[in-house]
């Protein structure tokens, strides 16, 4: 099971569960990844993934003595490398069969059987943090995205600019109507104000006319 626990960070989870029984009261809870190496960790730390133990639930199993007290002890690592050590569930056999204990165990742990001879059996799951392991890489796909919007927009500014140029630029067709057209205007103009002015022979007989 996989989920996206905030921003890129990813968070696997794994069943998990161990047995404790009179033959075998101890068991050590140090994982550790395959692929992880001391040059890794030196080299570059953040590529290490954390790991991380919920302990849900203790199930006290019918074949434990009856009235016979269980009790179950976690040691392991708390705040400023406090060495923390104390028990985390006790049952009685015949009446207890399931206790939910809800522990979550950040780094390395012994889990003991303090007392009882059991068999009891611890159920949780094992979670696997990864903070920057996976996203080696990352970086390089976001620069290439960015590079290719650059692209694309100065795709986009070049064709707008070869459309401004082809309609600033004028066709053949343009320049042949920008010349006809001034003529005829002219020729329309000249014929208006011929028109609009009387001739001069005809003002000239109006003026003698009085005289006589």
């Amino acid at each position: 099971m996989a989920g996206i626990v905030g921003g890129n960070s990813v968070e696997e989870e794994y069943l998990w569960s161990c047995s404790l029984t009179a033959a075998n009261k101890e068991f050590t809870w140090a994982p550790e990844d395959s692929s992880d190496t001391k040059e890794d960790d030196e080299n570059d730390p953040s590529v290490k993934p954390g790991h991380r133990l919920l302990i849900k639930s203790a199930i006290l199993m019918p074949t434990a003595k009856k009235d016979e007290v269980t009790i179950v002890q976690i040691e392991s690592e708390g705040y400023n490398k406090q060495k923390v050590v104390v028990p985390i569930c006790a049952m009685r056999g015949g009446s207890d069969y399931q206790q939910y204990v809800d522990l979550l165990v950040p780094s390395q742990a012994k889990i003991t059987l303090l007392q009882g001879e059991g068999p009891i059996n611890l159920v949780g799951s094992h979670c696997v943090d990864f903070y920057g392991y996976r996203d080696i890489g990352a970086g390089d796909s976001e620069d290439e995205d960015e590079a290719t919007a650059d692209e694309e927009e100065a795709e986009a500014e070049a064709v707008k600019e070869k459309g401004d140029e082809k309609k600033k630029t004028p066709t053949k067709e343009d320049k042949a109507e920008d010349k006809k057209t001034p003529a005829k205007e002219d020729s329309g103009s000249k014929k208006r104000k011929a028109s609009a002015e009387p001739p001069k022979s005809a003002e000239k007989k109006k003026k003698e006319s009085p005289a006589k």
